[in-house]
């Protein structure tokens, strides 16, 4: 489809008003030009009905009133003749004669006539109105009302182009912008070559860049997965091995062991990244909550320590829930450095509560009611002001609580928060809901 068949979208939105606008003053011009012609005919044909009542008694109560012999000029454009036994009288238009009596309408060469037929009982009386004058009034009438409509016409067609100026032009800077942002050729060819073809090719354009940003993000999430985990697996099992030797001392052996745990936490932080990147869900495997709390309690164990954070597992042992384990890790280890960064010194507890949702409150120093509606929100750091321990690069990227956010959706998972800085319920709660709630200490469900 090509732009000589069609026309721009600019184009046709002028033509489609300027068109409708036409279509409606016609109607409107013939209207009028109608109902003018029709009210000059009525007032000729009153005129006629009125004056051939008046001959009618005159010409019954009078032998001169008509001649004979000859036609009565009735002044302006009407003239009478009475016809005897069928005879014309001198002067009358042969066209009259073979008219019957009531009105009549006969246009003679260029001439136009109302002509009315009567019997008085003396003869036949033929009024004769030229109304040439008046067709003629009408005829310049309707040239008035042509130019009128025209110059409507011209002025709808001026108003269209701003019109579709301003309905196309937001489509057109909207198409300049994606342009701009997305250069080059779209990889789907667009038949239409207007406006709309081009926004629809700058999209196409959008769309491109973005998947392939998409399939970068997902190949390089991969790429780091599978170089990564090579080397960590080697530190893994040299550390594991490390550990069964006897000659360690208390200190080597602590650190070995948390070499091992911090292992353990970047494997589940890329498994989570690549989850994220790639937006798919892991099967679900049973997960003991209460063990993998203490998991995600233990990467942050010296932190804690450090910031006077102390923890309380009161999870149930055997509550077990079938779930994506990698994804509860993140979801845990992100509220745990949350509290180690912002609630100490304070002290964290975990519950299950009566419904089964994983509660993580402390009784710190609580948040500010103004930001609790932005704390999932990535790079948002308006509580770093109240924390003594988020002083550190990593702490200001304001990013752990909106992928803990994140995951939970993507799970399915719901994640609240409330929080208060006064009175006895001084602190902040994290609850955690999963789908289906938490089974019991002997069944978990799959």
């Amino acid at each position: 489809m090509s732009r000589a068949a069609t026309g721009t979208l600019t184009q046709r939105v002028v033509w489609a008003l300027t068109g409708t606008v036409a279509l409606f003053v016609t109607a409107l011009a013939l209207l009028a030009y109608l109902t003018f012609d029709q009210m000059e005919d009525d007032l000729v044909n009153e005129i006629l009905n009125t004056e051939m009542d008046r001959l009618v008694q005159h010409a019954r109560t009078s032998d001169d009133f008509l001649p004979r012999q000859g036609g009565r000029e009735l002044g302006g454009s009407m003239r009478a003749w009475l016809s005897v036994d069928g005879q014309p009288p001198a002067g009358m238009p042969p066209d009259l004669l073979p008219l019957d009596i009531g009105l009549h309408l006969i246009e003679p060469g260029a001439y136009t006539w109302h002509v009315m037929v009567a019997e008085t009982g003396k003869g036949m009386v033929y009024l004769l109105y030229d109304a040439t004058d008046n067709e003629a009034r009408v005829h310049d009438f309707g040239l008035i009302v042509l130019g009128m409509g025209a110059i409507c016409v011209v002025l709808a067609y001026a108003l269209s182009r701003r019109v579709a100026a301003v309905a196309v032009g937001p489509l057109l800077d909207l198409t300049d912008r994606l342009a701009t942002w997305a250069p080059g050729a779209p990889d789907m060819a667009v038949t239409r070559d207007d406006e709309a073809g081009r926004l629809i090719e700058a999209f196409n354009r959008v769309q491109n860049q973005v998947d392939r940003s998409i399939a970068r993000e997902r190949e390089f999430a991969g790429n780091l997965s599978h170089e990564v985990r090579t080397p960590l697996a080697a530190i893994r099992s040299d550390s594991e091995l490390m550990l069964l030797t006897q000659a360690l001392t208390p200190d080597q052996h602590q650190r070995l062991t948390r070499i091992v745990e911090n292992v353990d936490d970047v494997i589940v932080s890329l498994e989570s990244a690549r989850a994220m990147a790639r937006d798919q869900l892991r099967t679900p495997e049973p997960v003991d909550i209460a063990e993998c709390m203490e998991d995600a309690w233990r990467g942050y164990a010296a932190q804690a320590s450090l910031a006077d954070l102390r923890f309380e597992n009161r999870i149930p042992t055997g509550r077990v829930q079938a779930l994506d384990r990698y994804a509860l890790l993140t979801v845990l280890r992100n509220l745990v450095r949350n509290a180690v960064e912002h609630a100490a010194p304070a002290t964290l507890a975990a519950s299950l509560d009566t419904d089964g949702a994983l509660e993580l409150r402390d009784d710190g120093k609580g948040i500010a009611a103004s930001d609790l509606p932005f704390l999932f929100r990535r790079y948002y750091s308006g509580r770093m002001r109240d924390s003594d321990n988020a002083g550190g690069a990593e702490a200001a990227r304001g990013l752990g609580l909106a992928i803990a956010k994140r995951v939970c959706d993507m799970q399915g998972w719901s994640l609240t928060v409330d929080s208060s800085q006064e009175g006895q319920a001084r602190g902040t709660r994290f609850l955690l809901r999963f789908e289906g709630g938490v089974a019991g200490p002997t069944e978990a469900r799959i």
